[in-house]
């Protein structure tokens, strides 16, 4: 799991979170990077999270 984490991080993943115990690792990237991350070998898939904001008033 260590050398899957290292070359996320290498492909582009930035505050990263591993759980070995569930194989998940979780992080941020631009979502142009993450065709790169779905390369790495060990990673199954690759989920893409939103965030929304509400304007102020």
């Amino acid at each position: 799991m260590d050398e899957i984490v290292d070359a996320l991080k290498v492909s582009g993943l930035d505050d990263v979170e591993s759980h070995k115990r569930f194989m998940i690792v979780n992080g941020s990237v631009n979502p142009d990077g993450l065709d790169e991350l779905r390369k790495v070998k060990g990673v199954v898939s690759v989920h893409q999270d939103s965030a929304y904001k509400t304007q102020k008033r």
